[in-house]
């Protein structure tokens, strides 16, 4: 025993260094927990549906959908995301949504969406089979979303095939339009 420190104030200078102790590992553990949540990859789902009236089938094939980021540069920002289907049947669906693409990307502000339509064949009610030309099969939208770490983030398009789908001189044209967007 050192001179000067009685058995009881020592137990006391150790039971508090050892609260401190636990009470810095808590700490740190804890910012650890924040940091690993708030910087950990969110789930993005992207929906799409609708129901055109005039048609008993449209399929519209799908090569890409790319979200991007609100701090990366115009060209290069964008981020693929994986697709789970590349043909939709929007008949087959009714009133139903269809999952396009799922993927986990960083967390963040995104500003946009970007679907690439390669190809479009439909039924008309009142016809034979048609192949519809793609002029411009790029799909973007202007909503702006944020995707929190760890969480699960779900966007949901309405493609309006009523108004994406003309004729024009016996040819059949698609050129997509979205209706409204909802985030979830």
């Amino acid at each position: 025993m050192r001179p000067g420190w009685p058995g009881g104030e020592r137990r006391q200078l150790r039971a508090r260094a050892w609260a401190v102790i636990l009470l810095g590992l808590v700490l740190v553990a804890a910012g650890l927990g924040y940091y690993l949540v708030s910087t950990a990859r969110g789930t993005l789902a992207i929906q799409i549906r609708d129901v055109p009236a005039d048609w008993t089938h449209v399929t519209v094939t799908f090569a890409q959908v790319s979200v991007h980021p609100a701090n990366a540069d115009n060209e290069s920002g964008w981020v693929s995301l994986n697709l789970t289907e590349t043909q939709i049947d929007f008949l087959a669906l009714g009133n139903l949504t269809q999952l396009l693409a799922l993927d986990r990307v960083a967390p963040g502000l995104y500003t946009q969406i970007r679907i690439v339509v390669t190809s479009v064949r439909g039924v008309p009610m009142t016809g034979a089979p048609v192949m519809m030309s793609v002029l411009d099969g790029v799909l973007k939208t202007t909503t702006p979303f944020v995707l929190h770490g760890g969480g699960t983030t779900t966007v949901t398009l309405d493609l309006d095939l009523a108004q994406s789908i003309r004729e024009a001189n016996g040819v059949w044209v698609f050129t997509p339009v979205l209706g409204p967007i909802s985030v979830t």
